[in-house]
């Protein structure tokens, strides 16, 4: 089964013989993908919206993976009970509802092992969350999937020591292990943010001068981002 380069980067983050819980499964690709792998013992693959979900069942019948992928109709983690699952993995969608999801189901949260996300924004709120939840980021991996940058971040349960502004918003281990893709996605946040500046030097509102103070201040910590990679 082919997957693509995002989705084989998260499967990639399971152990051997979970047991995992997909939010937001859309088409069920990544519990079909690990079923077929034989990595999974067993996968309930959750989404809200029923049309992806019965395309996920098509999906699963098709790969013949009926007794290692069952589907269930749920907003977030509300149709999950505790301990049924020792990995969650919710990725495909904004930081803020992924946050809101991890609050909402809490108590789920609080039974497994292991989370795996992967925000599409907010990923600063996505770490800070994580070390609210006394979870220990261990593993974290930016990839680049047709011309778009993805985080996706790994966590087990453990309390860790919390991270200082740059490395909640940058990723601490991305920046420690000095990941190329961040050294590329940074410098093109920085030639965006330069352009921006040369337009706001031809204007003298109040708006462009607090615009321009508030650009000023990210190249700075990009700059000093980009001089530890």
């Amino acid at each position: 089964m082919e997957i693509s380069n995002r989705l084989k980067a998260i499967s990639d983050m399971v152990d051997n013989n979970s047991v995992i819980g997909d939010v937001g499964t859309d088409h069920g690709y990544i519990p079909i993908y690990l079923a077929k792998q034989h990595r999974i013992k067993h996968a309930i693959a959750l989404d809200i919206n029923k049309g992806p979900l019965e395309k996920a069942k098509k999906n699963i019948k098709e790969y013949n993976v009926e007794n290692y992928v069952e589907t269930r109709l749920s907003d977030g983690l509300k149709e999950m009970k505790e301990n049924e699952v020792d990995t969650i993995i919710i990725a495909g969608m904004g930081g803020t509802l992924i946050e809101r999801i991890l609050d909402d189901g809490s108590n789920i949260v609080c039974s497994v092992h292991k989370l795996i996300l992967s925000p599409h924004s907010d990923t600063q709120c996505i770490r800070k969350k994580i070390h609210e939840l006394c979870f220990t980021i261990t593993k974290e991996k930016l990839i680049k999937d047709e011309g778009k940058y993805y985080n996706i971040i790994c966590a087990e349960r453990g309390k860790e020591k919390k991270y200082d502004t740059i490395g909640y918003k940058y990723g601490k281990i991305l920046i420690e292990e000095k990941e190329p893709l961040l050294k590329e996605k940074l410098q093109v946040e920085k030639n965006k943010y330069t352009q921006v500046l040369e337009i706001l030097d031809r204007q003298n509102t109040e708006n462009a001068i607090a615009r321009k103070k508030e650009i000023l201040s990210e190249l700075n910590i990009l700059e000093e981002v980009l001089g530890c990679l």
